[in-house]
């Protein structure tokens, strides 16, 4: 449908619903605190559905970017930092492995549902297959609300307080933590963008095989999420994200070394399997750096914005330093290792500044 549009041009559409997902943290955490939970599934449902079935309409370019990227980037904003925040301050003890097994969700999304797709288009056409893709999605979502809701019914009145928690402005160990998201998830996101482009025209692999090299990222991510639960435990999770990110910037760097589409497959399974478990440890320390239980939510969304800038920022300043026609991807390579070697080097200032039980 878009065979005429450039793939850096295509990449937005996941970019600005990525953004508007984290970013939406900034008004969703603080509602969440006001016990309006109930109320952010509900509606986020409904709109995350809408933009699926309205995206089953779309011809053009902008239509696409409308539903995809902005109609479900909203309703994915008002259900998930609400979610992950329930379940990080719901559990103590096990808070690790709840919230690892809460956002693998993510990763088992990104391997069933391209691969769902791309079967149901080629016998029923796009229009059906998203439509096909909309049905499960409300499904999954309603499942999701009989098991959380019952839970989390408020018997108090809500009270009300400002969008912001301006103490977190004043805490030096949380700015930082803050910094330290917005450098790490500039790179973030970028393997799971330019992975296919970088297949094709470094590899040289066919466009079937881009694809599923990025369906292995994306499966590899799971074990590194239950990786980081038993070294969060024992480490704890300040020390274990700055190890996670250390690891993921030399990584980085010795992407620029890859070239075969053997090599680009073993190193999108390091970088996934190092990477993804920096989005399961950052929701557990945000409790950590709450002092406030009741702000825990907030603070949440106030480090998501952060980690929501650093996306906005990562995909145009790596596509403007890419040359993807001749194949030239060191420039972007060198700087997402920077970025992330930064945001390792935060964490442990923020492990150094954190209360000692993280």
């Amino acid at each position: 449908m878009l065979n005429t549009t450039p793939s850096t041009t295509i990449a937005w559409v996941g970019t600005l619903q990525g953004v508007i997902l984290i970013l939406g943290g900034i008004v969703t955490g603080p509602i969440f605190d006001r016990g309006y939970i109930r109320e952010l599934l509900i509606i986020g449902t409904i709109i995350t559905v809408l933009g699926v079935m309205m995206l089953s309409l779309a011809h053009e370019y902008y239509q696409i970017l409308l539903a995809q990227g902005i109609c479900v980037g909203i309703g994915s904003a008002i259900l998930y930092v609400p979610s992950i925040t329930l379940v990080a301050s719901r559990f103590q003890r096990r808070r690790a492995l709840a919230v690892c097994i809460a956002t693998s969700g993510t990763a088992v999304g990104g391997i069933i549902n391209p691969i769902i797709f791309s079967n149901l288009q080629s016998k029923l056409g796009f229009a059906w297959a998203t439509r096909i893709l909309g049905f499960v999605t409300l499904a999954e979502l309603l499942l999701a609300m009989t098991i959380m809701l019952p839970a989390t019914r408020s018997k108090t009145p809500h009270s009300i307080r400002s969008l912001l928690d301006p103490t977190a402005f004043q805490d030096p160990a949380f700015m930082a933590f803050c910094l330290a998201l917005f450098l790490m998830w500039i790179a973030y996101w970028v393997p799971f963008f330019l992975l296919p482009i970088f297949a094709q025209f470094k590899a040289n692999a066919s466009s079937n095989l881009a694809f599923y090299v990025l369906v292995i990222a994306n499966a590899a991510t799971i074990p590194g999420r239950f990786l980081a639960v038993p070294l969060s435990n024992k480490f704890g999770p300040a020390r274990t994200m700055a190890a996670f990110a250390l690891a993921s910037s030399v990584l980085f760097f010795g992407w620029i070394a890859v070239g075969s589409i053997a090599s680009t497959i073993v190193w999108a399974v390091l970088i996934a399997l190092f990477m993804g478990p920096l989005a399961v440890i950052y929701p557990i320390i945000v409790p950590h750096l709450s002092p406030d239980k009741d702000l825990v939510g907030t603070r949440m969304g106030i480090s998501s914005a952060a980690a929501a800038l650093g996306t906005l920022v990562g995909f145009p300043v790596t596509s403007a330093l890419n040359d993807n026609e001749a194949g030239v991807f060191w420039k972007s390579q060198v700087f997402n290792g920077c970025c992330m070697l930064g945001g390792a080097l935060l964490m442990v200032y923020v492990y150094y500044k954190m209360p000692r039980k993280a």
